[in-house]
Formats: structure tokens, sequence, C-alpha cells
């Protein structure tokens, strides 16, 4: 079961592999990115980052759809992170409906790749362009609803209500 789907800039990192898969109580960090599942120093890197009792995963999204869609995830804990919001569109059309995560959050993204001065600030922590904001509109008309919330002690805010 995926308990979050985050995004996150930074992917495995201490909000992430700390708090919140503490918070969660996951078992698993599935880091879906077709680019950064080919680089093998980016996969070690987030290996090591994971906490000791966490198996991490870097997959691109094809294969992360078959573990996601496979039955048998739904008896583990799950935390899926991501940085890519059309990755992320292409997951969660890809999900089969009883795997769709019982929490998206969009948290810390924007603010490391691209030119910040031509993106939309949506809160300290999320910069989108005019096509990422389309598409978690486009998500949300398809009932695919996200918060922000960076940390677990931070007040939840719906996404749409921010766009």
């Amino acid at each position: 079961m995926i308990k979050m789907l985050r995004i996150d800039d930074r992917l495995i990192h201490g909000q992430v592999a700390v708090v919140w898969s503490k918070n969660l109580n996951v078992s698993r960090i599935v880091v879906i990115s077709n680019s950064i599942s080919e680089n093998e120093i980016q996969k070690a890197a987030l290996k090591m980052a994971a906490p000791d009792n966490i198996r991490a995963f870097i997959l691109p999204v094809e294969k992360a759809l078959k573990l996601l869609n496979d039955p048998r995830s739904k008896n583990l804990s799950i935390m899926v992170v991501m940085n890519d919001p059309e990755e992320v569109e292409q997951v969660l059309e890809g999900l089969n409906p009883e795997a769709k995560p019982e929490m998206m959050d969009l948290a810390n993204y924007g603010r490391i790749a691209g030119d910040i001065e031509k993106k939309n600030k949506i809160s300290d922590t999320v910069y989108l362009t005019d096509a990422e904001k389309q598409i978690f509109k486009d998500l949300s008309n398809k009932n695919f609803k996200f918060i922000h919330q960076p940390l677990p002690s931070d007040a939840v805010k719906k996404l749409d209500d921010l766009l």
C-alpha cells in the first residue's frame, strides 16, 4: 500500500528518510525517476540516505508501475518519492485504482532546477512553471488531490487552494 506519494527535489533526505518514514511507518521507499534509475552514482547515494531498517528502490516509471500494481504490494507500507511532475502524472494514471496513494504531497519542488524567476511561487518551498501548474490542475480534475505539507508537524494545505 502506498502510504504517500511525495514530490521532492531532494528525493531521499532527512525529512523523507527520518521524519516522514517514521511518521508513516513505512518499510519501503521507492524513488521513481527514469533518469536517476540509469545513474549508478545517484542510485547508490539515495540508497545510502535511506534508514537501515527501510529498503530503498530506485526505479524507472515502467518498472515502478509493475511493482506498485502487483497485488502483493498491498501488504507493504510504501512511500513513493518523485521529482518530475510529468512522471508523477504517468505513474498516477498507470496505477490500478486499488494502488492509489493514501496521500499525495507536493512538498519541496522547483527551487533547484531551472530558472526560478520564470516560475510561479506556490509556497516558500514550491515553485512551478505554467506547464507544471497545469499538470497538477489536470490531475486534480481526475480526482488526484494533492496537499502541501513539508513536515508532519506543518499544517495541511490543499494544493488546489494554492494553485
